[in-house]
């Protein structure tokens, strides 16, 4: 694009250098933003050939995480390759979405802080096979769309057997949304029992979101949000790609 154009379309949440990504956080916060994401790797989709390695330094990573938790905000971060994930954690991030190529050091990291892993293996599979199957994709963006899709079940089996504290999410926007039931088939074909699969769905994600108090269980005061399933998900964890009966906040919205 024309420098002209990008200076219109560029949101004023990107930032460059440490005191404005400091600027950038305040300004998402200030506008209204409940939790900051940021980038520590490169992407998937974006149509550039720098691959999908760490492109955020260290001094800007700590400079978001510290405006955000100054201001009472959550920070995530979209992460790929190793040195990123790294990075992300060690600069004090609550999750890590993706996680693609998560290591040894990376998982002495998650479990010593804490920290989240959002798998999102749907989206992997999703984008590997829009790759093998489709046409519109540059070179640039499928050569990394079939990597990241090949490495990231694999390495999610490692983090979990390791004990990482998962998180269920799906990327949706990149898969359908409604197709998000999926995520749990492939944690499973990972070696994810079906009960800790319902727990990262419930449990871990209401605490990642920080909304333990109203989410995640069922008991008196929190939410009635609630699904039923014509078989047991821990018998059959496909059961969840049929869902019969919806009811959110007390209110049945599905009913067969």
């Amino acid at each position: 694009m024309k420098p002209e154009l990008m200076e219109l379309y560029t949101n004023r949440t990107v930032c460059d250098g440490p005191y404005d990504c400091r600027r950038a956080t305040r300004d998402a916060i200030k506008f209204g933003a409940d939790l900051i994401k940021i980038a520590s790797t490169g992407g998937v989709l974006s149509d550039r050939a720098t691959g999908t390695g760490q492109q955020m330094e260290m001094d800007e990573l700590k400079e978001v995480v510290r405006a955000a938790n100054r201001m009472g905000r959550k920070v995530i971060s979209h992460a790929h390759h190793e040195e990123g994930i790294i990075a992300a954690l060690e600069a004090g991030v609550d999750s890590i979405e993706h996680g693609t190529y998560v290591g040894p050091k990376s998982i002495r990291l998650f479990k010593s802080s804490g920290a989240y892993l959002v798998p999102t293996l749907l989206a992997g599979q999703t984008v590997k096979t829009m790759a093998e199957e489709s046409d519109f994709m540059s070179p640039a963006i499928k050569e990394k769309a079939i990597a990241v899709g090949a490495a990231m079940q694999a390495n999610f089996a490692k983090a979990h057997e390791a004990g990482v504290k998962v998180a269920f999410g799906t990327d949706s926007g990149v898969s359908a949304h409604g197709d998000n039931a999926q995520e749990a088939v492939l944690m499973q074909q990972a070696g994810m029992a079906p009960m800790d699969i319902l727990v990262s769905a419930t449990v871990n994600s209401a605490d990642l979101l920080g909304m333990s108090d109203s989410l995640g269980t069922l008991e008196p005061g929190k939410y009635a949000d609630l699904i039923a399933l014509q078989r047991s998900p821990l018998e059959q964890i496909d059961s969840l790609l049929d869902v019969s009966f919806v009811m959110k906040g007390g209110k049945v919205h599905k009913d067969q």
